[in-house]
């Protein structure tokens, strides 16, 4: 239904409204349920291509709006949150949430969101994300993201996915050129957009704080309620 709407109505509009109501969803399971769904439908459907290039390449105040909308909501969701910078190639900004990824309760769907980041990555969708990894010196932050993926995952098949991956990162002794002292486009664009990603990872931090106490307070309740079975 959702990526019909998209095709009758505005995209962008659908994902702005949506964002902006699940940004003041009080059912914080419910919330980060719908961001996965949302994120998923972002990535992968064809009718939303156009999106997705508006979004990659940040080029104009409507698009860095839509990020900034969409980032607020998706920090329901630590992976989908990653993956929305990777889609956006704000790849220091997904390296520091990763860091922060230490701080966050690790459970089993986590890992397995992690594990099928791991597998979109490899996807056509990611292709120019891959692509980036030759140049080595002005993406040192993308490896750093994915390394830190790496560092997250168990020993799994999407840990040898990313793995073998990263061991066909080029040495960037041997990719060095003529033209490699001159700054890269994406540094340049992530310069220009002005967007406050040190107040964004404040947001991220509080959402996940909320997301952390209302899991221990489930938990709690189904303490309780085992006790008074038991009785």
């Amino acid at each position: 239904i959702r990526r019909q709407l998209c095709l009758l109505l505005n995209a962008e509009n659908i994902f702005h409204s949506m964002a902006d109501i699940l940004l003041r969803e009080e059912d914080l399971k419910f919330a980060s349920t719908m961001v996965h769904t949302l994120n998923t439908i972002l990535l992968t459907s064809s009718e939303l291509f156009q999106l997705r290039n508006q979004l990659k390449d940040l080029k104009t105040p409507e698009s860095r709006n839509l990020f900034c909308c969409l980032y607020r909501s998706w920090c329901h969701n630590p992976v989908t949150t990653v993956s929305l910078c990777f889609l956006t190639q704000n790849y220091k900004h997904a390296y520091d949430l990763i860091q922060k990824f230490g701080d966050l309760e690790v459970t089993v769907d986590f890992l397995t969101e992690v594990d099928k980041l791991v597998q979109l990555i490899e996807c056509p969708i990611f292709t120019y994300l891959r692509l980036q990894l030759l140049d080595v010196k002005n993406n040192p932050y993308l490896i750093k993201a994915l390394y830190g993926l790496l560092m997250l995952l168990p020993q799994s098949s999407a840990f040898q996915l990313l793995s073998h991956r990263l061991q066909c990162v080029p040495n960037p002794e041997l990719m060095q050129t003529a033209d490699s002292t001159k700054p890269s486009a994406g540094f340049k664009r992530m310069t220009a957009s002005n967007i406050d990603y040190t107040e964004l990872l404040q947001h991220f931090e509080k959402v996940q704080n909320k997301h952390l106490e209302a899991r221990h307070q489930r938990a709690g309740r189904a303490e309780q309620l085992d006790r008074r079975v038991i009785l």
